[in-house]
């Protein structure tokens, strides 16, 4: 039976969550580290001696992704890009790899095509259809081959190609390198997976053009995460996000909440997420009780037997209302219909300085001779 990266990721950080503390086995993750480090930087020298080519495409190409397994809000920050061009008249793409697909659709998938969303994400994957559903004026394309999802985009007119979680791809050469770090836990334990939750080695943090520390709202960056991104990257652009609540929207019910409105409601927190932390502080912060909270493993794919989990726990709590996320709620809106309790989605806004973007794309020059071309 085939696995999934993805799938293989979470097998691999749920026993490394579940046993990290245990002296000897972390010395097995960390051979197995060891060995991990080899191969991607085997990897990375055969790109840095064009023994394996990189590949340049005629359009303005902007990589947003990160150096640890789990998120760090790369995808609602490829939104605010993607929003960004659009105002500004560019035909804009946004590339994604599709993970957790639940079929064996292979190839480019055309997501949308800046009219209609073509798929449901079963077939690519939760975050490429969410983002189809908040961005409809992008072409948006699904695929593991990022060069070809590139390619078919600039032959649909794509002037402005951006990569949803991109860092390690670098077999497409980008203008602009974003690095996404969680403010909670930007570096884990400084170790490469599977002893760590890093990708790569901190001093890849040199590749970036441009850094944005994420949840910053809710925690703030301590000096030592800003000396370890300075000694590795000293010129770069350090940018602070954060992420408010706009609604409460109804999954199985009509209704909309503002979250003015939501103030002292009594929940059950469920996320299927990177950071559930961030999610469940995210609510606290905005006066939403949390009574009790489930974690699934990100990109999660609920089943009928996980919404019986859900009621069970909010029945011995006495609640009646369960809240998650939006890309939670694309996968649990049709098995969450009949449910007794009401199950809403938080609608968020990304919060940023007002210079934001200049500050972000420091290459953004290039635009002007594709235009020309």
């Amino acid at each position: 039976m085939k696995i999934s990266s993805q799938k293989l990721l979470n097998y691999c950080l749920n026993i490394y969550n579940r046993y990290k503390e245990t002296i000897v086995f972390g010395y097995i993750l960390l051979f197995f580290s060891k060995i991990f480090k080899a191969l991607y930087k085997t990897r990375l020298y055969l790109y840095k001696k064009n023994i394996v080519k990189t590949i340049k495409l005629p359009a303005y190409v902007i990589s947003v992704g990160n150096i640890t397994s789990g998120g760090t809000g790369k995808t609602p920050i490829t939104i605010e890009i993607a929003k960004y061009f659009i105002n500004k008249n560019y035909k804009v793409a946004i590339l994604s790899r599709g993970y957790q697909k639940t079929t064996n659709s292979r190839g480019v998938i055309l997501v949308s095509d800046g009219v209609d969303i073509l798929t449901d994400f079963e077939d690519c994957g939760d975050e490429p259809y969410l983002i189809a559903k908040k961005v409809p004026q992008a072409l948006v394309l699904s695929g593991k081959n990022r060069v070809e999802s590139a390619k078919a985009a600039i032959k649909l007119g794509a002037e402005v190609l951006i990569l949803d979680d991109g860092f390690q791809y670098i077999k497409l050469s980008r203008n602009e390198n974003i690095l996404m770090l969680d403010s909670y836990n930007p570096f884990d334990n400084n170790h490469l997976l599977p002893r760590g939750k890093l990708r790569e080695n901190l001093d890849s943090i040199k590749r970036a053009t441009a850094i944005i520390m994420s949840n910053t709202d809710r925690n703030k960056p301590n000096e030592n995460i800003v000396r370890t991104i300075n000694h590795h990257a000293p010129n770069v652009p350090i940018l602070k996000t954060g992420y408010r609540i706009k609604e409460l929207v109804g999954i199985n019910t009509k209704r909309i909440i503002p979250i003015e409105n939501a103030k002292e409601l009594n929940v059950l927190a469920i996320s299927g997420i990177g950071n559930p932390i961030s999610f469940i502080d995210l609510l606290k912060m905005n006066s939403i009780n949390v009574i009790s909270s489930i974690d699934f493993p990100d990109h999660y794919n609920y089943e009928y037997v996980d919404i019986v989990k859900m009621l069970n726990e909010a029945k011995k709590h006495k609640v009646e209302d369960i809240i998650t996320t939006e890309k939670d709620s694309l996968k649990v809106e049709e098995l969450c219909q009949a449910a007794p309790v009401n199950f809403w989605y938080t609608k968020l806004e990304v919060i940023y300085e007002p210079d934001f973007f200049e500050n972000l794309l420091v290459n953004s020059k290039i635009l002007e001779k594709i235009k020309k071309n």
